[in-house]
């Protein structure tokens, strides 16, 4: 019995060494295994950790276009603003032109008027001045035909005065005739 009971302890100690080793190896899974998971998990940290800042880069890629955006609304309200106002001022300026192009129609239109007046008013001035230098030289005409005439008149008067006197001396040389 005392063999069996050795034999009995040795087979117990070899079940134990043999449960001893199938567990150590059962642990070296586990402990391959937790740390497996332990790498995973810090790997999943990391990767978090990157995306966590991937999202805060986004978010301020985000907050950054939002700014942008706003500020272009900003503009494009001011744009749209200037654009109107610009758009009252080009009708303004569009009447303003209409009415100088009127304007200078009118002025055209006095324009030609005076210049056709001051045509018939030159043809007047030609046609007066032909007519004063006809006048002029019927004038002329007259007149050296009234110097003329003065002329005649004054060798006329002459003759007569030279006559008168002849006549006159004459009577004073001449004897007196008989009284009766």
């Amino acid at each position: 019995m005392k063999s069996f009971l050795t034999t009995l302890l040795m087979v117990f100690a070899l079940a134990l060494c043999g449960l001893v080793a199938f567990q150590w190896n059962r642990e070296v899974r586990l402990r391959q295994r937790l740390q497996a998971l332990t790498d995973e998990v810090q790997d999943q940290k990391e990767a978090i950790q990157n995306l966590n800042g991937l999202v805060k880069r986004t978010q301020e890629e985000v907050d950054r276009l939002e700014a942008i955006r706003k500020q272009l609304t900003a503009t494009i309200q001011t744009n749209m603003a200037e654009l109107s106002r610009l758009d009252k001022e080009l009708d303004k300026a569009l009447r303003e032109n209409e009415q100088l192009k009127q304007q200078v129609d009118v002025y055209k239109e006095a324009l030609t008027q005076a210049n056709e007046n001051i045509e018939r008013q030159n043809q007047i001035i030609t046609q007066q001045n032909e007519e004063m230098k006809k006048l002029a030289e019927e004038r002329n005409a007259i007149v050296a035909k009234y110097n003329d005439l003065v002329q005649q008149f004054n060798d006329l008067v002459q003759k007569w005065n030279a006559q008168q006197e002849a006549l006159a001396a004459a009577a004073t040389n001449a004897p007196s005739p008989p009284r009766r």
